[in-house]
C-alpha cells in the first residue's frame, strides 16, 4: 500500500503509537534484565538508564515525536539475508544455524558501535 493512500495524520499517529509501545517495551526490559536488554535493544548502559528514569509523562513527550525514536540496528545485507533465509533454511534443518549466525553477527556490530 502506498503512502498516499494515508492520511499524513494517520501516519504520525501510528508513528506515535509505535514510540510509545518501544518505549515501555525497553523500559521493561531494563528494568527485567538490564544486560539482555542491552543486547537486544541495542543500546548503551547510559541510555538504558535514561530510558529506566523516565516519567510516564516523559514517555508520553517522547513518544509524540514526529519521527521514529527506534530504528534498524543492522544496515548490513549479510544479516538481512540471513534472516529472510531463517523461515525457508528452518524446514532444510539449518534454520537454527543462520539465525545464531545473524545473532553472532548483529552482536559484533553492537560491541564495535560501543
Amino acid at each position: 500500500m502506498n503512502a498516499a493512500a494515508f492520511p499524513n495524520d494517520q501516519l504520525l499517529e501510528e508513528v506515535r503509537e509505535v514510540n510509545l509501545a518501544y518505549l515501555v517495551l525497553a523500559q521493561h526490559m531494563i528494568r527485567a534484565d538490564k544486560a539482555q536488554a542491552l543486547y537486544r535493544l541495542g543500546i548503551s548502559e547510559e541510555v538504558a538508564g535514561v530510558i529506566d528514569q523516565l516519567t510516564p509523562a516523559q514517555l508520553m513527550r517522547i513518544a509524540g515525536a514526529n519521527q521514529l525514536i527506534c530504528r534498524f540496528r543492522f544496515d548490513d545485507d549479510m544479516v538481512w539475508s540471513l534472516l529472510t533465509s531463517h523461515s525457508k533454511a528452518r524446514n532444510a534443518g539449518t534454520g537454527a544455524v543462520a539465525g545464531l549466525h545473524a545473532n553472532i553477527v548483529m552482536a559484533g556490530q553492537l560491541h564495535d558501535a560501543q
